[in-house]
């Protein structure tokens, strides 16, 4: 006990996650029990009566320690002061996706850039911000960041395999000040799978076009009567890719969940991953892809290897009924290596090229490749530890939930880039070098305040606080140097939540400061000298409509606006570089709405019959400058997805599933007529179509699965950047089968 009172003092405090409240707002009640919700919208609230926390070996596998953005009650949706979605186990188990965009695509305000390949890179933006490798979004799994550095480079070069998980949270309002950095828009909650309480052994296998093969073996148990229970998964998968970019994957995750006494629990995790696959950073050429839309890599010899290590403890400590402490200690690295073939699209008179490829009698619709390459070598670690302390108490007649908490968190990057003498070499001659250095502390406090059995009143307030290095070793014209910078970014980031309702209907809303710390690169200069890109700010306010108002019928509506003082998006001017600059004064405003209508109930059939619908309606434009009442790149207004599910008690089902993202501008001049180059131009809307059918026989544990993604194989352009033109995935058939057995004995009884 005194190790973590101490580890809370460090962090100014802590504080748990679940929004929970009774019949809108009945405190204090402990929140143990799992969230059964499918479809991200509101679903039947728990009973009101208190119930006592269970000790550690009571509780059930789904219960296991964690940390949570939306909460784990029944009622916790419904309680969320802003807009919430979560998908659960069973949505996956229909869905069969291949990768985590296929299921955030059925998020309302949320857009994905789904990459082809292996799926392991994913650009997500949420209610028309920035999408670039989703650093605009705060990424977290079980509760731990995963950007590569989450404060001074929050890209995603990794994204979780899906196969890992057994649900996904996401959060977007005022909610999001209990963690950060990033409270600009959304945060995004990955849900590894929990050790059984009986030994389990899963064997999943998936084989189809364009060489595409899925092996996942998983195990677990329990030890002696229960107190600790393990499991073990490992997934490998490759393909040749759509773009004749083929990848090879694969991901380890083991965790060890124990009792640490009558009322505390401890979960430990460690995870491997490695993806060694081609990565090509320049597309095609407007021509190109007029005459083939589907040519394959300009760029076969590029290539990307990464690797990543992570270990994390998460402890929780429930000193009463009313009281428990939650601590996450955590580390993680992250190697990785992209060699990218040199090209221009000038050519220099007497230069010898290996390859050239477009139509070089238009400037600039030809592009000339060199045999040789840049290799950048770069390296990411990452230290945590957050205690998050709850308190229930009352004052008179309020109750209050009181959640506070903080992070301590330590971040270094290495950075060198090689010049190789032929397009597929690892060594060349060092050209650039750097390293990067960050200690961030943050801290937080929430009051959860029921006023009544149907109002409840959610202030909190989150501090920010960054300091970080930035040291040039070596540049490509002086050579070894010694330039140091150094910035500190301050955050102040205050909301307000309110739910009023009971549990058949409620509204809510809120208000809260967005934040995001500026980029290193971008905020210190290779000379060191701290430049004018600052960190992006924001109002956010929303107000929305929830509930169940019958049991064949759930549903949501928010409307928002998101008022940027500085938005910080990707210059795609012709002619630029795609670096990071101030956007300035920028406007989002939009609705957003989900649904999910039983037809089994309403007709009464003898099989689970659902349909869902999701639509976001999002304006996101310039407030002032040349560009003022423009859309920002790559934000378009519009976006439908709908589900249908059925599932008949013989074992047969499958899921139809349908997704549309409107027009959008790849400039911020919203340049409607392609440039020869393909970087700028209106992209099209695109539909896609995935269905899938299955039968499983329950007494065997098999399940027989046929998956089609893309359906209608539509052909469509997912991006015009970083260089050209790049095409959206292709259809893509898949068989697979998996095996589930469950042991009938609990642990070694």
């Amino acid at each position: 006990m005194r190790k973590h009172l101490m580890l809370a003092a460090l962090a100014c405090g802590a504080g748990a996650t679940s929004w929970s409240t009774r019949s809108a707002a009945q405190e204090p009640v402990p929140s143990p029990p799992r969230l059964e919700a499918t479809k991200g919208v509101a679903v039947e609230p728990a009973a009101s009566e208190p119930k006592s926390e269970p000790s550690a070996p009571e509780r059930k596998r789904e219960e296991t320690v964690e940390v949570r953005v939306i909460g784990d009650r029944a009622d916790a949706l419904q309680k969320v002061p802003g807009s919430g979605t979560v998908i659960g186990a069973k949505d996956l188990e229909r869905a069969a996706p291949v990768d985590a965009a296929e299921m955030l695509r059925r998020v309302p305000g949320v857009q994905v850039r789904q990459e082809y390949g292996g799926g392991n890179r994913l650009d997500i933006s949420v209610r028309g911000l920035e999408g670039g490798r989703s650093r605009r979004v705060l990424m977290l799994e079980d509760g731990i960041p995963i950007a590569l550095n989450p404060y001074s480079e929050p890209d995603m070069y990794y994204a979780p395999p899906i196969e890992r998980m057994r649900g996904i949270e996401v959060v977007k309002g005022s909610g999001n000040i209990l963690f950060g950095p990033q409270t600009l828009a959304g945060t995004i909650n990955f849900l590894t799978i929990t050790p059984p309480e009986r030994q389990t052994v899963v064997a999943d296998v998936d084989a189809g076009t364009y060489g595409y093969v899925r092996g996942l073996a998983s195990y677990g148990d329990a030890i002696g009567n229960g107190d600790a229970r393990y499991v073990v998964q490992v997934l490998h998968r490759r393909g040749d890719g759509f773009r004749n970019l083929p990848f090879d994957s694969t991901n380890g995750l083991a965790k060890l969940a124990f009792a640490t006494g009558k009322d505390g629990e401890a979960v430990v995790k460690i995870g491997f991953h490695r993806d060694d696959a081609a990565s090509d950073d320049i597309g095609l050429t407007a021509a190109m892809y007029a005459r083939t839309p589907r040519r394959e890599s300009l760029s076969p010899s590029s290539h990307l290897v990464l690797n990543r290590y992570d270990a994390s403890l998460t402890h929780e400590q429930r000193f009463s009924s009313a009281t428990k402490l939650k601590t996450l200690v955590y580390a993680y690295r992250t190697d990785r290596v992209w060699r990218r073939q040199s090209y221009t699209r000038t050519p220099v008179p007497g230069e010898r090229y290996s390859v050239i490829v477009g139509d070089t009698g238009v400037p600039g619709g030809g592009i000339w490749f060199r045999d040789a390459n840049a290799i950048l070598d770069r390296g990411y670690d990452v230290m945590g530890v957050e205690p998050r302390f709850e308190h229930r108490f009352r004052t008179a007649y309020v109750a209050h939930t009181l959640d506070f908490g903080g992070r301590l968190l330590a971040e270094r990057a290495t950075y060198e880039q090689r010049n190789g003498g032929y397009a597929e070499t690892y060594v060349g001659s060092l050209e650039f070098a750097e390293r990067h250095s960050g200690k961030a502390a943050a801290a937080y406090v929430q009051d959860r305040i029921a006023f009544t059995d149907r109002l409840l009143v959610t202030p909190g307030i989150r501090f920010e606080h960054l300091v970080f290095e930035r040291v040039v070793l070596r540049q490509p014209t002086t050579g070894d140097v010694f330039l140091p910078g150094e910035k500190t970014v301050t955050g102040v980031i205050p909301g307000i939540g309110i739910v009023y309702g009971t549990k058949q209907v409620n509204v809510f809303g809120g208000m809260h400061r967005g934040f995001a710390p500026p980029r290193v690169t971008t905020s210190i200069s290779a000379r060191g000298q701290t430049s004018d890109v600052g960190a992006d700010e924001s109002m956010n306010y929303e107000a929305g409509l929830r509930g169940q108002p019958a049991r064949w019928l759930r549903g949501e509506a928010t409307g928002f606006l998101s008022n940027f003082d500085n938005q910080v998006i990707i210059q795609t001017a012709v002619g630029s570089e795609n670096v990071l600059t101030d956007a300035g004064a920028t406007n989002i405003i939009g609705a957003e709405s989900a649904f999910v209508l039983g037809i089994d109930r309403v007709l009464d059939l003898p099989a689970v019959v659902e349909l869902g619908a999701r639509y976001t309606f999002s304006r996101s434009t310039f407030r002032y400058g040349p560009n003022a009442g423009n859309l920002l790149p790559y934000a378009p207004q519009h976006s439908l997805s709908t589900n249908l599910d059925v599932e008949h008690r013989s074992g047969v089902g499958g899921q139809v599933a349908y997704a549309f993202i409107g027009p959008q501008f790849a400039d911020a001049e919203n340049t409607r007529l392609e440039d020869v180059t393909g970087r700028i131009g209106a992209l099209e809307p695109r539909h896609i179509v995935d269905a899938t059918v299955h039968w499983r026989h329950a007494p065997s544990g098999l399940t027989f699965r046929l998956t089609a993604k893309n359906l209608l194989d539509s052909t469509y352009v997912i991006a015009r950047r970083p260089e050209g033109i790049f095409p959206g995935p292709y259809r893509q058939i898949l068989l697979g089968v998996r095996w589930e057995w469950e042991s009938r004995r609990r642990g070694n009884d």
